[in-house]
């Protein structure tokens, strides 16, 4: 069981009001909402507060929720830990229902013109299109067509004991190398093997549930 603040967040929508406007009413830090936010711990003097600027009972912010109920995405949200960070992915960590998960999430949003691919070298690569212009004359811009730049967006460490998901925010237009190799799609949902790593978009992350 963990406490959960989704009624706050559904009671500030009904009263038109932000989480600017609950500090301000309040008095509380943005350290204190973010961890409202997460799910965290927080003082009862933190809730008494809430309770009198909103005029409402404890109940209608918070509420006991069993594992159970939650997704492994909102698990995740609530209680990953960040135990790595670079220029490119930040890795949480977490125990779900029993189960250790390592998630890396993309700092950059991947656009119609970004593939992922996810190579036998253990790697996955990010591919982003730009248009090249070929030269400028009196009649205007020539485009001499697309370039694209690639680089290492991940090469995830993997545990035995662990579940490893590789998430890709936004809508890449292609991610490739799937269900080949190491490489599992949410799809697919299963690992063949302890050295697989899951790679899928975060709104496929959304709905996944991992098959035992």
């Amino acid at each position: 069981m963990y406490i959960n603040y989704s009624k706050l967040w559904r009671l500030l929508a009904e009263k038109d009001l932000s989480k600017s406007d609950l500090m301000e009413l309040t008095g509380l830090s943005s350290r204190v909402i973010a961890k409202l936010a997460k799910n965290e711990i927080v003082t009862t003097d933190t809730i008494a507060k809430i309770c009198a600027a909103l005029s409402c009972n404890v109940s209608d912010v918070m509420e006991c929720v069993s594992e159970n109920d939650v997704s492994l995405y909102q698990y995740c949200r609530s209680f990953g830990k960040v135990v790595e960070e670079n220029e490119n992915v930040k890795k949480l960590a977490f125990t779900f229902r029993d189960q250790k998960y390592a998630v890396y999430i993309t700092k950059e949003t991947a656009a119609k013109a970004t593939q992922i691919k996810c190579a036998d070298n253990g790697a996955v690569y990010w591919r982003q299109y730009h248009i090249s212009f070929a030269h400028m004359s009196s009649f205007g811009t020539s485009a001499a067509g697309p370039l694209s730049d690639n680089k290492v967006l991940v090469k995830p460490a993997r545990a035995a004991d662990e579940v490893t998901i590789v998430v890709i925010k936004g809508k890449p237009s292609l991610i490739s190398g799937l269900d080949e190799g190491m490489w599992v799609s949410a799809a697919y949902g299963k690992l063949k093997s302890k050295n697989d790593v899951f790679v899928m978009t975060e709104a496929q992350f959304k709905l996944f549930s991992p098959k035992r």
